[in-house]
């Protein structure tokens, strides 16, 4: 049995099996020019995406560029989330890490999630509002539409205790954000990205079908690969 738990791999097939359903649903991408853009590195605030850059830690010195694609909603997800930390703490100065948005359609606050993180990402606290998102899962995961705002603001104020909370708001329903949600995913299914998470490390994407499926030993190894150790 390989290191993934049998719960973070039924996880992971049920996120791809809601991205066989969305795939079925009648298209709603946007009209993004995406040729130019890739997992091979960072894409710069523009138009397209709303004004918003890629998310990314590390150094800008890097020679590595790990790009995530995720869903906040996906329980994969979130067992993958504190091993791609221990994995920034351990190479933060020689590795890029990069996460993008890709909800999936299944989930219904998936989308509402990712506008959330986005949010709390233009008063500086994006991968605070991540980590929080995904280790407070039980609090926003089954709210309706109606009330999963107030959950998601909860939890910006518990990481922001000076943020402005109605800037907050306003920003999660904001045509940027969603330009960037949209663009993201665009990418993402741009390069075949067929389940979440998937990884991209220089643009090499990610295996997981071998025995040894644990996340952090596989991205990992590319890592030592691209970096000639």
């Amino acid at each position: 049995m390989n290191k993934f738990t049998i719960g973070a791999i039924i996880a992971i097939l049920a996120c791809f099996g809601g991205l066989i359903a969305w795939s079925t649903m009648k298209s709603q991408d946007t009209k993004s020019n995406i040729s130019e853009y890739s997992s091979k590195k960072l894409i710069a605030a523009n138009e397209e995406n709303g004004g918003i850059a890629d998310r990314v830690r590390g150094s800008e010195d890097a020679k590595v560029l790990v790009v995530e694609y995720a869903d906040f909603e996906c329980s994969g997800c979130a067992a993958a989330a504190p091993k791609i930390s221990q994995l920034y703490e351990q190479y933060q100065d020689r590795v890029q890490f990069v996460f993008r948005n890709y909800p999936l359609q299944y989930h219904q606050n998936a989308r509402a999630a990712a506008a959330a993180a986005e949010a709390a990402g233009m008063q500086g606290k994006y991968w605070e509002m991540m980590e929080s998102l995904y280790s407070n899962r039980a609090d926003w995961i089954e709210e309706s539409e109606q009330t999963r705002t107030d959950a998601f603001a909860k939890i910006f104020k518990d990481i922001a205790e000076n943020g402005d909370e109605e800037q907050f708001r306003a920003d999660m329903g904001s045509e940027n954000i969603k330009k960037k949600i949209d663009f993201d995913r665009d990418i993402g299914k741009a390069e075949g990205v067929d389940a979440t998470p998937t990884f991209y490390v220089n643009g090499e994407k990610v295996d997981f079908s071998s025995e040894n499926g644990d996340v952090k030993t596989l991205v990992e190894a590319k890592i030592k690969k691209a970096l000639g150790e």
